[in-house]
C-alpha cells in the first residue's frame, strides 16, 4: 500500500499532465478519481486524446511492470486496446518544470509519425491550382507597382521593400 505522501505525489503528477493536455488543446482533461478505478481506466481522462494514459512518478523505474499495467487497463476500459501511453517523470528534474517521457507501442509510434509526415494536400485540385496561379500573377503585379512607386520618405521606402520581399517569399513557397 502506498503511503499518503507517495499517493499525493502521484496525484500531483496526474494533475500536472491533465493541465498540460488541456493547455495544449486536447480539451478539458482531468485526473480520474481513484486513478482509473471506475469504468474508465487510466489515470487521466481527456476526451480528445486518443490514448489511455497511465502516469507514474516513482523513484524506481519499472518499465515492464508499468507497460503490462497499461496494456491490461486498455483491455478492461473503454479504449482501443492498442492505444495506450505510459507517461513517467524523470525524478531528477524539479516538480515545477519536470522532464516527462511518453512510452507507447512501437507500431503506434510509427502510425503517429506517419500521420504527422503525410501532406494535408497531396496534389492541388484544378480550382486550387488556378487560385494559386492567380495569386502569383497578382502578387507579381503588386511588386511591379511597388517598384515603380517613387517616394523620398525613407520609412515608406523601407516598408515598400519589406512588402516586396514578403510577397516574393510567398511566391517562392507556392512554387
Amino acid at each position: 500500500m502506498k503511503s499518503k505522501t507517495a499517493r499525493a505525489k502521484g496525484q500531483s503528477f496526474e494533475r500536472y499532465i491533465a493541465k498540460e493536455l488541456t493547455a495544449n488543446g486536447f480539451g478539458k482533461a482531468h485526473r480520474e478519481v481513484m486513478s482509473g478505478g471506475g469504468f474508465r481506466k487510466g489515470d487521466i481522462y481527456c476526451p480528445n486524446f486518443p490514448f489511455m494514459i497511465e502516469a507514474k512518478n516513482q523513484a524506481v523505474v519499472k518499465i515492464n511492470e508499468w507497460v503490462d499495467q497499461s496494456k491490461r487497463e486498455t483491455q478492461i476500459g473503454f479504449h482501443d486496446p492498442d492505444k495506450w501511453v505510459l507517461m513517467f517523470k524523470d525524478t531528477r528534474t524539479p516538480n515545477n518544470n519536470p522532464t516527462i517521457y511518453a512510452l507507447t507501442d512501437f507500431y503506434q509510434f510509427l502510425q503517429l509519425c506517419k500521420k504527422n509526415s503525410e501532406p494535408l494536400i497531396k496534389e492541388p485540385d484544378r480550382e486550387l491550382k488556378y487560385k494559386l496561379e492567380d495569386l502569383k500573377r497578382r502578387s507579381n503585379n503588386i511588386i511591379k507597382k511597388l517598384t515603380a512607386l517613387k517616394t523620398e520618405d525613407r520609412s515608406l521606402k523601407w516598408e515598400i521593400e519589406d512588402y516586396k520581399q514578403r510577397i516574393q517569399t510567398i511566391i517562392k513557397e507556392l512554387k
